[in-house]
């Protein structure tokens, strides 16, 4: 007999990256959600990119049938349209969602928090950030181009893990912090590589663990809510029949 999905998890790839790349590149932490129960998706960039736009040599195929599928969400300049990305994701929602939480390596990441600060609004459905209850962010950065300042103007209130490493030359630390001091509820993992997803089983078990806690506390919360309704309703019932009277 099958395990029982308890959720779904949304997973963003990093730029020059596609949905199966960032699936075997993250195959540690999505094969420990697996065991927790949680299932994970990974949506393919809506950004095309072709060989020559790439910010570094490519080796050339052995059979050019097979070249890689290079995607990514937005062009890495100052000026770009970031509306297409967050339609894929909207329209990924309506096929695979609702989605418990969101994981994002790089580019995807920053593009995970963008989608985190306005979920409902962006998702399209009103209830949407009910849904979702953690983001996950390796590597992630805050967004340069003034339009998109909009995404922080409130801090994000979900609980937030920032997993980046030490020896990053990518992201670098200042801008890996700015998107962890927008966010409200913020836990940062630091590991001694770069720019990677790293797959530690020590490092994996805290993000597990955090995940856990992260849903337990939502349940607990959830249980306690439900429970205050249950006794205003049954105020609410008394004080009318006391109208009655």
């Amino acid at each position: 007999m099958s395990k029982a999905i308890k959720g779904t998890i949304l997973c963003l790839h990093g730029y020059a990256q596609n949905g199966p790349t960032f699936s075997a590149k993250a195959s540690g932490i999505r094969k420990a959600l697996k065991k927790i129960g949680y299932h994970t998706v990974f949506v393919q960039g809506s950004l095309k990119i072709q060989k020559a736009d790439l910010p570094f040599e490519v080796p050339p195929s052995e059979n050019a049938e097979e070249e890689f599928d290079y995607r990514g969400w937005w062009q890495p300049n100052d000026d770009y349209d970031l509306q297409p990305a967050l339609d894929a994701v909207k329209n990924y929602y309506k096929e695979h969602g609702p989605f418990i939480g969101i994981m994002g390596f790089s580019q995807g990441a920053g593009l995970a928090a963008v989608v985190c600060s306005k979920y409902a609004e962006i998702i399209g459905q009103p209830k949407a950030s009910e849904e979702l209850k953690f983001a996950i962010f390796y590597a992630g950065f805050k967004l340069k181009p003034q339009q998109y300042q909009k995404y922080y103007e409130n801090k994000i209130k979900l609980p937030t893990l920032h997993i980046f490493g030490e020896l990053d030359t990518v992201v670098s630390p200042d801008r890996a912090e700015a998107l962890v001091e927008s966010c409200e509820n913020a836990t940062v993992l630091k590991h001694p590589g770069g720019h990677f997803v790293p797959s530690t089983k020590d490092l994996i078990r805290k993000e597990i663990a955090w995940v856990e806690n992260v849903l337990s506390e939502s349940k607990e919360n959830s249980d306690s809510k439900k429970d205050e309704d249950k006794e205003l309703e049954k105020l609410s019932e008394e004080i009318g029949k006391m109208g009655v009277a």
